[in-house]
């Protein structure tokens, strides 16, 4: 296997923090819409745990700015959000990784819930549908992402 730079490594992340986004943006119908998971959240979180020395609040920050201006939703809301949740990740990363795929996909449920809560704070009236289906769907997609980003990981040697 070649061994990659670190500069090539991190660009690894970026790439798969861009893929979630535009799938965060790609249009669907809206009858699956209010169950579209959290791409970009569900790929931060995998990078914070795996290696929080590479993800952290600032990477989740930016992220989450990005996701405000692409979505022309309100500046700051979705990198509060995400800032948040990685914080928690960031907390207690090394005791998530020895959960089984199981307990950590109930957290993701708790998280991307708080993502949800913390974004519709600001909408008068929030369909509670909107908080979550988002949160049962990436709640479901999580095994697979998890599987999808270490394979990515362990093969590209990012470390």
């Amino acid at each position: 296997m070649a061994s990659y730079s670190r500069a090539q490594q991190i660009w690894v992340i970026y790439l798969t923090l861009l893929i979630a986004l535009v799938l965060m943006l790609v249009p669907i119908p809206d009858v699956v819409s209010l169950a579209r998971p959290e791409w970009v959240i569900m790929t931060l979180i995998y990078w914070a745990m795996a290696l929080p020395q590479r993800v952290s609040i600032g990477t989740a920050w930016v992220t989450g700015l990005i996701m405000d201006i692409a979505t022309g939703g309100q500046l700051g809301v979705h990198a509060f959000a995400y800032a948040l949740a990685i914080y928690i990740i960031g907390r207690l990363h090394l005791q998530l990784r020895q959960y089984p795929l199981l307990q950590q996909a109930f957290i993701i449920l708790s998280l991307v819930f708080l993502v949800h809560v913390v974004s519709v704070m600001n909408a008068p009236f929030a369909n509670p549908w909107h908080i979550w289906m988002p949160a049962v769907s990436s709640t479901l997609m999580w095994p697979f992402i998890y599987a999808l980003l270490r394979k990515i990981r362990r093969g590209l040697q990012v470390s």
